[in-house]
């Protein structure tokens, strides 16, 4: 079996009432939902890098590499195993019910998803997704992220970081912005995260990860998409692209006070 989708309903049974309510935005999280043996199939087609790649590299914002697939064909077979659950239409009604969001739309395209490696050294500052999938004109609405690393030390830093910005009287892009991070959550191996995706999602693992040459923090990461979306969603301008704040004003003294995490 690929996928536990039993599991996964039951789950989603247990605490679909409060997904919209959980702060700083709508979020959950399950443990082991994939085959173990395709995890591990996966992590060696990472470690054989057959396939198309883009390095992205923009100090203390952006370091970090992804696939660069075109389509469906071009995705190494076990990691297509996931993302054929991933992008499936039951796997889609469960994540529906979940979250309240309705018509979900699967990206054929993988426009910024796919595969993504973070090694030592590398970062991803706190951000607010792009809104849109152009080629399709749908709008983004929720994250799915798969962890596969085989193991991952809480001191590498790379948690996935939920973020919130204090001074709501200026701007959360001016640079005397107080920014405190709210929850860290371990890139524990199959752990299946989701999140609702707006511009009110600040995310990211801000600072760079300190970790052995041969570690890699690497996860599959499928986008799932609606024909239109709440006004409410937009805060700065529709559609806008990635919109990240540089690591030096999140990365201040207190920014992870009373900070939750996750392990």
């Amino acid at each position: 079996m690929i996928f536990d989708y039993e599991s996964f309903d039951n789950s989603v049974s247990e605490i679909c009432n409060d997904y919209n309510s959980r702060t700083p935005y709508p979020f959950a999280y399950f443990d082991g939902l994939f085959d173990e043996q395709l995890i591990n199939d996966i992590n060696e087609e990472i470690d054989s890098r057959e396939f198309a790649l883009d390095d992205r590299d923009i100090s203390d914002v952006e370091v970090k590499i992804r696939s660069d697939f075109l389509d469906n064909e071009a995705v190494p077979p076990a990691s297509k195993k996931v993302f054929d659950v991933l992008n499936g239409g039951k796997f889609l009604d469960i994540v529906s019910r979940m979250t309240g969001v309705e018509g979900l739309i699967s990206d054929p395209y993988f426009d910024g998803g796919g595969i993504n490696i973070i090694e030592n050294g590398g970062t991803l500052a706190v951000h607010l997704d792009g809104t849109t999938q152009h080629r399709m004109n749908v709008c983004r609405r929720i994250n799915a992220i798969l962890f596969v690393n085989d193991y991952w030390d809480p001191a590498w830093n790379g948690y996935h970081e939920q973020w919130d910005f204090l001074d709501k009287s200026i701007s959360p892009f001016d640079e005397n912005q107080k920014w405190k991070c709210i929850r860290k959550i371990l890139p524990k191996k199959n752990r299946l995260m989701f999140f609702t995706t707006n511009d009110n999602s600040w995310h990211g693992h801000a600072g760079v990860l300190d970790v052995p040459n041969d570690i890699q923090r690497r996860s599959l990461i499928s986008y799932f998409y609606t024909a239109n979306r709440p006004g409410s969603d937009l805060l700065y301008g529709a559609p806008h692209r990635a919109l990240f704040i540089n690591n030096s004003i999140t990365l201040r003294e207190g920014a992870f006070d009373d900070v939750e995490i996750v392990l």
